[in-house]
């Protein structure tokens, strides 16, 4: 038996239950999952990179890059998709799908579901509220509360646009595998699960807040590197 492998196993095991304390003890594919995105090889970043690296850009300012430029992508694939339709941007779509999934939710419910600011949520809404693609009535038993529904309008308008936003998603999933697909999409939910606290509980009103509040890490970097001599 090789029990060297046993060890790194087991340590390995350790690691994954220490990140992720509220999962089930039996989490077995979540486990190898997670083993997989950590012993994959990432030396190979330049057969598939269109560009140089420039000498100041970081991993961390990298990954910050392309998960804009991803985000950008989506959107441009989103944009022609909806061509033709009423709904005027991905938004608009997000939106509908979020209320015809989960609703009927309050205008606050539905911008913090899409993490929106409240500003660009509010817009959001308006517009699908002028084409009656949303009904807003009062809530059955609170009458300060008023929520959103998807009328029958809203819901056709729906319908009549999954086909091509489904083969939207998997423009935007490209010329990954499906093991690949698997292994962003664990990167992705572990970064959401991150964030989503940080910007929807105690949000911080200015950056030198967000770092000491969430990021204090990164005020002990910026100490660190004032104490090396030059």
């Amino acid at each position: 038996m090789n029990y060297a492998f046993l060890q790194r196993l087991l340590a390995s095991v350790e690691e994954f239950e220490a990140q992720h304390k509220e999962s089930p003890s039996d989490a077995l594919a979540d486990f190898a999952q997670w083993l997989h995105v950590r012993t994959s090889p990432s030396s190979d970043l330049a057969t598939v990179t269109r560009e140089a690296t420039q000498a100041a850009e970081t991993l961390e300012s990298r990954i910050s890059k392309l998960i804009t430029f991803l985000y950008r992508y989506a959107r441009f694939y989103s944009r022609l998709a909806l061509d033709g339709s009423v709904l005027f941007a991905f938004e608009d779509f997000s939106y509908l799908v979020t209320v015809n999934c989960y609703g009927p939710l309050s205008k606050t419910e539905l911008i913090a579901r899409n993490i929106h600011e409240k500003s660009s949520g509010t817009e959001v809404i308006k517009r699908l509220l002028k084409q009656a693609l949303l009904t807003e009535q009062p809530h059955p038993s609170d009458r300060r509360r008023r929520e959103l529904t998807l009328s029958s309008e809203g819901r056709r308008t729906l319908y009549q646009v999954f086909e091509r936003m489904h083969q939207e998603a998997h423009m935007v999933a490209g010329n990954l595998d499906t093991i690949e697909r698997h292994q962003l999409l664990y990167l992705l939910l572990k970064l959401d699960t991150f964030h989503y606290p940080v910007f929807s509980q105690n949000r911080a009103p200015t950056f030198e807040s967000l770092i000491e509040t969430h990021f204090p890490q990164l005020r002990r970097m910026e100490s660190s590197r004032e104490g090396v001599p030059s």
